[in-house]
């Protein structure tokens, strides 16, 4: 019997020593030598032996991995089967296949799309069969096992979303691989993998085609005695010597050290991988033979400065741009704004003028009339008609600037009359007859298009037509002026064209033609204050229809549309 325990437990006890130090050689050279190579990458070839690191990193990690194992043995009270935590474990560490065989296999895995995996692998693994193995004696409850968090039977560790009968270890294998590998193919394909991601993915995925030959075997740019420091430090000084001696008799060297051949450097970089590991030895030589040259990630950090520098560049240009656009913007607004209001200012200057020079008239011949003395009765009624007329003409001008007002707030009642197309135009030309006996004005007609029947407010829409012909006539510079009127319909709506044939208006005077302010000439010569073509605006507006100015062969021409019947909800524009 003590002969079975003595075996028993020397068998424990050497497995236990084996695995510790396994693990240990494990954690030191593929984490804890690789960390700090990187820490102190500017200084390693000068620093001393890394021996003592080597092995006191070891023996941390022999004495936490004994740590850890007794914890694990006293929260789960040492009932599980070694073959059992062996399952668990293998299931953990099997969270990194789906990012290594994509890595090996698919140029177009990325860092995001491993991490997003690993993380919910783990996660997974943990919830669905680390913590369980406790039995609830840590961390989860014996009530979460049965009945979930917060009684969530569809999150209970051992059933997830609802699967029973299934074997633990299965269930959280299926579960954890399943959502790991869908996460790292998912992300993956939705983000883009960086430049240095990019040139592994090709050394990896076409691993055959950069690794076909050893390549040249004549010496390295590198100096022996550099090898021999980084070999000394850690090999030994005998071991490290008695290497270099062989390699120098192999070369056919009596003495002094061998050459920096590609072999010679292969060989040492395997013997130092038997003590760091492979991944610390390879980065060690690497920073000896190739540290006098620019590292991939130095190129690829100076290529995102330049493209950085070049974005940054479009982007300047193109806020320049912009700036540039705007600035003109507003310069061509501020001329506007300056032309209005020279406009306006001549608009309040003729308005002052046209209401003085009637009110002066009226004043002066009513004077004259009441102090009698020896006028005629001829000369009475003279001055009687003057004072008439100019009452009459004050009433217009303020008529207009009244009725425009009431337009353009919206407060006009239109009126749903019957009438014919043509007996407006009839009208308005009639309205402008007066002044034949100084201009006379010819005007193109074509009467069977006129013979249109309108529902709409005739007074207001024969309001417009007369403010066109009377500015042909005050307005065209030509001896003998003509207005043509061209009728046409388009379904419900009516276009006009009121086209005469003298210069046209100022490319300048087209953007403001319907302002309040605007005048096609000057208004002292013209009789006008400048407001019929805005008070026509605001009747096409309020009559559902639109006047615009269109430019042509030179000519002025002005087109009217609107709708043959008015509508009940008038005074909406047309688009």
């Amino acid at each position: 019997a003590m002969l079975v325990f003595l075996g028993g437990f020397s068998s424990a006890t050497s497995m236990v020593i084996v695995a510790a130090i396994a693990l240990a050689t494990m954690v030191s050279n593929h984490i804890v030598m690789p960390f700090w190579l990187y820490l102190r990458r500017s200084r390693q070839a000068v620093s001393g032996d890394v021996r003592s690191i080597l092995l006191l990193s070891r023996r941390i990690s022999i004495a936490a991995i004994l740590a850890l194992g007794y914890g694990y043995f006293r929260f789960t009270g040492g009932t599980g089967a070694l073959a059992s935590i062996g399952l668990i474990a293998f299931t953990g560490v099997a969270q990194i296949l789906p990012a290594l065989i994509g890595g090996l296999f698919w140029r177009g895995a990325t860092r995001k799309g491993a991490i997003a995996g690993l993380c919910a692998g783990f996660f997974l693994w943990v919830y669905t069969l680390f913590l369980p193995s406790f039995g609830g004696a840590w961390l989860m409850s014996a009530d979460v096992l049965v009945y979930g968090p917060f009684h969530i039977e569809m999150l209970r560790p051992r059933a997830l979303f609802g699967v029973l009968d299934m074997d633990p270890l299965v269930h959280a294998l299926i579960w954890s691989m399943g959502v790991n590998t869908l996460l790292f193919l998912v992300v993956s394909m939705v983000t883009f993998p960086t430049p240095l991601e990019r040139l592994q993915g090709v050394q990896f995925v076409n691993v055959f085609q950069h690794s076909s030959g050893q390549g040249q075997r004549s010496s390295m740019s590198v100096a022996t005695d550099d090898l021999l420091v980084v070999a000394q430090r850690i090999l030994g000084s005998e071991r490290a010597l008695a290497l270099f001696r062989d390699a120098a008799l192999k070369q056919g060297k009596e003495g002094g050290l061998p050459d920096p051949t590609r072999d010679f450097v292969e060989q040492l970089e395997r013997q130092m991988a038997g003590t760091v590991g492979a991944a610390t030895a390879h980065a060690m030589i690497g920073q000896i033979t190739d540290g006098a040259t620019l590292s991939v990630e130095d190129l690829i950090a100076v290529a995102d400065e330049t493209a950085q520098i070049m974005e940054h560049t479009v982007q300047l240009e193109a806020k320049s741009q912009e700036l540039a656009q705007t600035a003109q913007k507003l310069q061509h607004a501020n001329e506007k704004l300056t032309e209005l209001s020279i406009q306006k200012d001549g608009f309040l200057s003729q308005i002052s003028h046209e209401l003085r020079t009637p009110m002066t008239s009226i004043r002066a011949f009513a004077e004259i009339l009441r102090e009698g003395g020896s006028l005629t009765e001829d000369q009475a009624r003279k001055y009687s008609s003057i004072i008439l007329e100019e009452s009459i003409r004050l009433t217009r001008l303020l008529d207009e600037i009244l009725d425009l007002s009431v337009l353009e707030n919206g407060q006009v009642v239109l009126k749903r009359d019957h009438g014919k197309l043509s007996e407006l135009v009839d009208r308005a030309i009639a309205a402008t007859s007066s002044y034949d006996n100084e201009r006379p004005l010819k005007i193109i007609r074509d009467l069977p298009s006129e013979d249109i029947d309108l529902v709409t407010d005739l007074d207001r829409l024969s309001q417009v037509f007369i403010n066109l012909v009377s500015n042909t006539r005050k307005y065209c510079d030509v001896a003998v002026p003509e207005l043509e009127i061209a009728v046409r319909r388009l379904g419900d709506l009516v276009k006009m064209d009121f086209r005469d044939n003298g210069s046209g208006i100022a490319e300048k005077h087209r953007e403001i033609v319907f302002e309040k302010f605007s005048r096609l000439s000057d208004a002292s010569s013209a009789g006008s204050a400048g407001l019929g073509l805005a008070i026509s605006r605001e009747i096409m507006r309020n009559l559902g229809g639109k006047i615009e100015f269109v430019p042509g062969d030179g000519r002025t021409l002005f087109r009217v549309i609107f709708p043959i019947e008015l509508a009940e909800n008038s005074g909406k524009p047309m688009v």
